[in-house]
Order: C-alpha cells, then sequence, then structure tokens
C-alpha cells in the first residue's frame, strides 16, 4: 500500500560512519518542523547492509530500516558476479521502497550500500544528495557524484567537481554538553581522575585493543596511571577479554563495546586513542580533545591518515602508524601518550586550537537543502 505522508531516504551502512551522519541531518530537520521535533512533517527511513551493527545501531535510535543485500566491490570473477547480482537486488528493493513510501528525496553517505539506493533514486527521478566524507573520496562517491542533485564533502577535494564544502553532520549527542566531573559521574567513574579514553570505533580495531592490553602487562605504564582511568569502547567482540585484561592489570577502567552517549564519553575525557574514520576526527575536533590518531592500517589509499591530518598539521592531534603488532605498537605509542598526559600546558594549547578551528554544522546545512528541495521542516529559516 503507498502511504502519502513525505518521506526521506537515508542511505548508508556497514559502519557508525555511515549512518551516524544520516541520523544527525534527520536530527537538525525534525527540529525545524513546525511543533518541534517528531512531529508530522518528517517521516524517515533507512537503507543499510545485512551486518548485525546497523540494525544494532538503528533498532536503539527507533527508526525504519530496509538492510539491502549489497556487496562491497571486489575484483575478482565469481565476487563481481555476486556483487553485480546483489547490486541490481538492491537497487529493485529501492525502487520499490521509494514508490511504497512516496519519498521525496535521499541522502546518501557513500559507500557499497548508496551505490544501488542513489541508482535507484535517480531513475524515479527524486532528489539526491552526496555526502563524502571522508578526505580521499571512496569509488563509490566518484562514481555516484554524477548521479547526485547535490554534493557535499567534509573535506576539499578536486576529485568531486561542484561538490560544496560543509562540517560533519553530528548528532547532538556526539558533542558534549555536560562539565567533565558530571560526565564522568554519569559514566561511573571517578570525577575526580583524569581520563583516557580509548576509541576503536563502532566496528572496534583488535589491533588498538591488543595495543592498550599489552601496555598495561607493563609495569612503568601501570604506574604512568595510576591516578588516571581509562574508559574503552571495543567495538563488537572483545569487550570481555579487554575488561578481563585491566581487571588483572589493576587499572580502573570502564569497558563497553559500544556506547550511544559519545557526548558524555567525549567530555568525560583528558586525552584520546583513536581511530581515524572522519566521525571520530569530528568528534574529536568538535569536543576539542588532544587525541592520539592511529588510522586503519589495511585502507590502500590512506583515508585514515589523511582525514586526521588538518588537526594534526595545526599541532592539536598526533598521527601514529597503527603498526598492527601490539608490542610494536606499544614501543611507538607508550613515550607519546605519557608525555601527552604529563603536560597540561601542551594539551590546553591543543584544547585551544580545537575549539578556535572547529567546523560549522554541516548537518543544518544538508537539513536546510532537504527543506528547499522539498518543503518539509520549514519551521527553520534557512541556514539556522
Amino acid at each position: 500500500m503507498t502511504t502519502t505522508s513525505r518521506t526521506i531516504l537515508f542511505a548508508g551502512g556497514g559502519s557508525g560512519g555511515h549512518i551516524f551522519p544520516n541520523l544527525a541531518v534527520l536530527e537538525r530537520l525534525r527540529e525545524a518542523e513546525p511543533g518541534g521535533a517528531g512531529g508530522p512533517g518528517v517521516s524517515a527511513h533507512f537503507l543499510v547492509s545485512q551486518r548485525p551493527l546497523d540494525e544494532h545501531i538503528l533498532a536503539k535510535e527507533g527508526q525504519p530500516f530496509t538492510a539491502l543485500p549489497a556487496l562491497p566491490l571486489v575484483f575478482r570473477p565469481k565476487a563481481l558476479l555476486r556483487f553485480y547480482q546483489a547490486y541490481k537486488q538492491s537497487e529493485q528493493a529501492a525502487l520499490e521502497l521509494i514508490a511504497r513510501t512516496n519519498a521525496s528525496a535521499m541522502v546518501a553517505t557513500g559507500g557499497y550500500v548508496s551505490g544501488p539506493a542513489v541508482s535507484a533514486a535517480h531513475k524515479a527521478q527524486i532528489p539526491v544528495a552526496l555526502l563524502n566524507l571522508d578526505a580521499v573520496p571512496g569509488r563509490a562517491n566518484r562514481f555516484l557524484a554524477n548521479k547526485a542533485t547535490e554534493v557535499f564533502t567534509v573535506y576539499s577535494t578536486d576529485q568531486l567537481r561542484r561538490a560544496q564544502q560543509i562540517g560533519m553532520p553530528l548528532r547532538r549527542s556526539a558533542i558534549g554538553k555536560v562539565g567533565v566531573e558530571k560526565a564522568r559521574w554519569d559514566l561511573g567513574l571517578r570525577p575526580d581522575l583524569e581520563t583516557i579514553l580509548v576509541f576503536a570505533g563502532s566496528q572496534g580495531a583488535t589491533s588498538i585493543n591488543q595495543m592498550m592490553m599489552e601496555l598495561f602487562t607493563r609495569a612503568q605504564h601501570r604506574q604512568a596511571v595510576s591516578n588516571w582511568q581509562v574508559i574503552h569502547l571495543t567495538g563488537p567482540g572483545e569487550q570481555a577479554v579487554v575488561q578481563r585484561a585491566y581487571e588483572q592489570a589493576g587499572v580502573r577502567a570502564r569497558v563497553e563495546a559500544f556506547c550511544n552517549q559519545m557526548g558524555l564519553v567525549w567530555s568525560a575525557a583528558t586525552v584520546a586513542i583513536s581511530r581515524a574514520g572522519a566521525g571520530s576526527v569530528a568528534e574529536a575536533w568538535a569536543n576539542a580533545v588532544p587525541t592520539i590518531f592511529m588510522p586503519y592500517p589495511y585502507h590502500k589509499d590512506e583515508h585514515q591518515r589523511f582525514n586526521a591530518e588538518p588537526i594534526v598539521n595545526a599541532g592539536a592531534a598526533l598521527l601514529h602508524h597503527d603498526l598492527i603488532d601490539p608490542i610494536e605498537n606499544v614501543n611507538q605509542i607508550a613515550g607519546p601518550l605519557k608525555a601527552l598526559m604529563s603536560n597540561e600546558h601542551r594539551l590546553s594549547k591543543m584544547r585551544a586550537q580545537l575549539s578556535d578551528s572547529r567546523p560549522p554544522d554541516g548537518a543544518a546545512v544538508v537539513a536546510d537543502w532537504l527543506t528547499t528541495m522539498t518543503g518539509v521542516g520549514l519551521g527553520r529559516k534557512m541556514g539556522g
């Protein structure tokens, strides 16, 4: 049965980094509705991957979604055939969803889920906004840019013609609103202790998790954090083993697989160790937390390294390659981490640099574009 309500489709999945920016745009769009958030003007539906993480995120958010059978592109004969079949199935499912929901626009954050979704929107002749989130546009985004009505990019790039540069769309919950002591208290941490945040990303980072477990097998490093505490977000599957390692080392730590209140976590942090996904970099920047970034080591284009470079080059963050081996990682990270923890003057300068240079709200820009294209969310002046 076809509905008459106006629906915005949000495409992108496979990681939190593709889903959370879409949630941020929807959040701003609903804030602009007459009568406030949750009003009747905006209906949303998400097109995501079949990875369990996508369902986990959207179920917690209470958002309707369709998991497409889309697959990443792999250049092997049998894999190419599977990719093509999954692409066509996903495109057809997206076309049927557009018709069923009477969709009026789509926002896509790139990646393999966005490919068939944007292709379907293009065929259905509904407006499409493509959000390029990384410093190096991926293959999908370069291909989809010609099918999009509008292209937004978080990083300046000459690979996407006519792209408008914006800040990273961040959810309100990713930006801290409370003081550091209250944030720690709310997280069950000691309010009076400086805090290291270890953020392995929504999909996890085994090498970072193993590095932290190795770090605290060494007495001198345990001593260095005797008056500190750790909040460690491991990603799925490794929470229990990391928790045991901290307990055995006698290090104060709260270990979680995942957190929906990243603003609270960033507010609690004195320093951080993190992957350099575009969302992680943007959150560290928005919350002014001095961070050691360890980019994902297996991307051929090294886009995570390029994501972090703007604030690294400004002296507001550090960048170290993930050497994968936990012992080698400890040997390279322990010194810089200890130096950062013990130098309040340097930390203050880095916080000030982050605060002074943080980008504007990209979610509001995309929401305003949707308002112009569809007429939903007319309660806010353009650019507000």
